[in-house]
C-alpha cells in the first residue's frame, strides 16, 4: 500500500508532467517534449480521422510522428479546461482545447479529453478522445509519404 505523502508526491509529479506536456508543445519543443515519455510510450486515438493511425507505438516514433506534425503548426496554443488525477491510480484525466494554425494558414481547434497513464514517472499511455472531423484539417496538411 502506498503512504498518503507518497500518494501526494506521485499526484504532484504527474500533474506537472502533464503541465510540462502541454507547455512544450506550445513552444513546439518536441525533443525535451520526447524527455517527458517512457521508452515503451503509447499513444491512442479511439477515433482517428482518415489517413491517421489509430496508435503510435514507442517513444521513437512518437517523437518521429510529432516531429512531422508539429513541423506543420505555425503556432500551437492550448487551453486547459479540466485536469483530474485519479484518486487510486496513477491515471491523469485532462480536458483541453487546442487551437493551431498551420503553416499554410489553416485554422485548427477542437475540444478534446486525454488519459495520461505513467510508468517509472514518464508517460506510458496517452489516449486522446477528439472530433476527428476538425483534425483531418491537420492530416491532410500533412506531407505525404513519397
Amino acid at each position: 500500500m502506498i503512504s498518503q505523502d507518497k500518494a501526494a508526491q506521485q499526484h504532484a509529479h504527474t500533474l506537472d508532467v502533464v503541465c510540462k506536456f502541454f507547455e512544450l508543445m506550445h513552444r513546439k519543443e518536441i525533443d525535451a517534449w520526447g524527455e517527458l515519455w517512457h521508452e515503451d510510450g503509447r499513444i491512442i486515438v479511439f477515433y482517428p480521422p482518415e489517413g491517421f493511425g489509430s496508435s503510435i507505438d514507442g517513444k521513437a516514433e512518437i517523437l518521429k510522428a510529432f516531429r512531422g506534425l508539429f513541423a506543420n503548426f505555425k503556432s500551437f496554443d492550448y487551453e486547459l479546461t479540466g485536469l483530474y488525477p485519479a484518486a487510486d491510480s496513477d491515471a491523469v484525466v485532462v480536458e483541453y482545447e487546442p487551437r493551431a494554425t498551420l503553416v499554410d494558414g489553416t485554422e485548427y481547434a477542437n475540444s478534446n479529453i486525454a488519459v495520461f497513464r505513467f510508468k517509472h514517472g514518464l508517460i506510458d499511455v496517452y489516449h486522446d478522445y477528439f472530433d476527428p472531423r476538425r483534425f483531418q484539417v491537420v492530416v491532410d496538411a500533412l506531407p505525404k509519404p513519397s
